[in-house]
């Protein structure tokens, strides 16, 4: 989103929080792919992926008066009210997300970016298989920076991280991405 989009949702958000139910609509229109895509790269089944989006609008419409700012985009709050959805609802269904995972600081060993061998490895659905087998702390990171396209400072706020942690994550989830694409077989 640029700076253009960004004044738009935040006018939008303003509107909705003093209970404007069109305003709420239109973000809504906004963000649903977004939270469905992360939703669907966590869940997997689509029916279960479109009733958890439709968990995480209802709650967020519930709780949007309370909203406040906080220094973050209103996208990381409903970023995490995904999360928690796609988490309860993972638990409900008998699969506890992995735990917090030792964090390293970031090092890139190898001078080709990672990123850019995972970019050219890319099959939708494949990548959403393999979003599932990550940690629940690098999907988030992933989800983050390439679904709802937050910088680093801007992710690590919003799970609680620092930017060196985030880092290190993005770092781990891509080079597992990457791996997990090619035992796949996708790239070919």
């Amino acid at each position: 989103m640029d700076a253009r989009d960004d004044r738009y949702v935040d006018k939008l958000v303003g509107r909705a929080v003093r209970g404007d139910a069109e305003a709420f609509g239109d973000i809504y229109d906004v963000f649903a792919d977004r939270v469905y895509s992360f939703v669907r790269a966590r869940i997997g089944d689509y029916h279960e992926s479109e009733d958890v989006t439709e968990t995480v609008f209802l709650k967020a419409f519930e709780a949007i008066s309370t909203y406040d700012r906080r220094g973050l985009p209103f996208g990381a709050w409903l970023f995490r009210i995904a999360r928690n959805a796609s988490v309860d609802a993972l638990r409900k269904r008998g699969r506890t997300p992995d735990p917090e995972e030792d964090v390293e600081p970031f090092l890139d060993p190898d001078p080709v970016r990672i990123d850019e061998h995972v970019a050219s490895l890319v099959d939708g659905e494949a990548v959403l298989r393999c979003v599932r087998e990550l940690t629940e702390d690098q999907a988030a990171v992933v989800a983050c920076r390439f679904y709802w396209d937050m910088g680093i400072r801007e992710t690590a706020r919003t799970l609680g991280r620092t930017e060196g942690a985030v880092k290190a994550l993005q770092h781990r989830a891509l080079r597992n991405l990457a791996r997990m694409l090619e035992e796949s077989g996708t790239h070919e």
